[in-house]
């Protein structure tokens, strides 16, 4: 089972309200693929990524979809209130029923002081991040936590909550409240099995789920040959480092955003960025859609989980469609 992380990437000869109305586009193009979610993240104060309101562009997903799940990957709670989140899922769930998924994390998401603008009162610590959890949980009908507040709207299918995570304790977390978990494999540095055991071993059951419900969310990307993956992959490898930047020239326009086919057509790799690929490989697995699928497949053997959650950032959005259409094949999935 494969699904899709949309990060709403913008590339420098691109405009951040384009990104916006191509993840959109991109939603309609993985739906008519066989894929099982579609979310979007969440950043802040990056010229790279126009994905600040995750929920917004959940609506306008779902809106022009039919079947697909929707929903976040995900809400940074320490941002927000937890019923003004549970408020906006639930509206979520009453526009399109049975389809929305509410992913959640703690990361920042952005630049410290990003952080404290969206919420200057945040307390960042281990159990108040437990408690606006349980909160959360509560305002969507956990019958474990008791509310005193009406939420509305009231709904027959309420979003589902995932929690996300990219270590042990958010794995334990996950499974200790009974929530379904996905993994960020895309920020360890390496594989951490660990985390899946740790959640089934903390596992209980809840109004959520009877048993443990894991997913694996990985940075790939596809092409036709490995010379097309590999100069679409580079655009991504650049912005990891600081090298491209220095060989930005004065006649570029430079306007932010992510470096574009142009940049990686001409730009010469640095050692820190052989460096870079070499101790984070994890960071995109990038190739053809064989080398990419048996790779997937590998780590989902080694993780023992059933799904995938796939996020592709490269320039251009026939060549982000083109990378997953291309996996789907390889992956078979099923389509209406």
């Amino acid at each position: 089972m494969l699904s899709v992380l949309d990060q709403v990437p913008v590339f420098r000869d691109g405009s951040p309200a384009e990104a916006v109305r191509d993840s959109v586009a991109l939603a309609r193009s993985a739906e008519e693929y066989g894929y099982q979610r579609f979310w979007i993240a969440e950043h802040h104060g990056s010229a790279a990524n126009a994905c600040a309101s995750p929920e917004v562009v959940t609506a306008a997903v779902a809106a022009a979809t039919s079947r697909i799940r929707v929903g976040s990957g995900g809400v940074l709670l320490p941002h927000y209130s937890p019923l003004k989140v549970a408020e906006t899922f639930r509206v979520l769930s009453a526009l399109s029923p049975g389809r929305i998924d509410l992913g959640f994390g703690r990361g920042p998401g952005g630049p410290p002081a990003m952080a404290e603008l969206l919420n200057p009162y945040a307390l960042r610590t281990d159990e108040a991040f437990l408690e606006q959890v349980g909160r959360l949980l509560g305002f969507l009908g956990d019958s474990r936590t008791v509310s005193r507040v009406s939420v509305t709207p009231e709904v027959p299918d309420p979003p589902v909550p995932w929690m996300l995570g990219s270590g042990a304790g958010s794995a334990r977390m996950a499974g200790m409240l009974g929530l379904p978990f996905c993994f960020a494999q895309f920020i360890a540095i390496e594989e951490l099995p660990e985390a899946i055991e740790a959640y089934r071993a903390a596992f209980r059951p809840s109004p959520w789920l009877s048993s443990p419900r894991p997913m694996l969310a990985l940075r790939v990307l596809c092409a036709e040959s490995d010379a097309e993956a590999e100069e679409l992959a580079t655009c991504f490898w650049m912005s990891c480092t600081t090298g491209w930047r220095a060989q930005v020239q004065l006649t570029d326009d430079y306007r932010g955003g992510a470096p574009n086919l142009e940049d990686a057509r001409r730009y010469r790799l640095t050692e820190e960025d052989r460096a870079l690929r070499e101790s984070r490989p994890f960071l995109q697995l990038s190739g053809t859609p064989a080398a990419v699928g048996k790779e997937i497949r590998r780590l989902l053997t080694v993780y023992d989980v059933p799904e995938a959650m796939l996020t592709t950032n490269c320039p251009g959005l026939e060549a982000r469609r083109r990378s997953y259409e291309l996996l789907a094949t390889e992956f078979d999935l099923p389509t209406a």
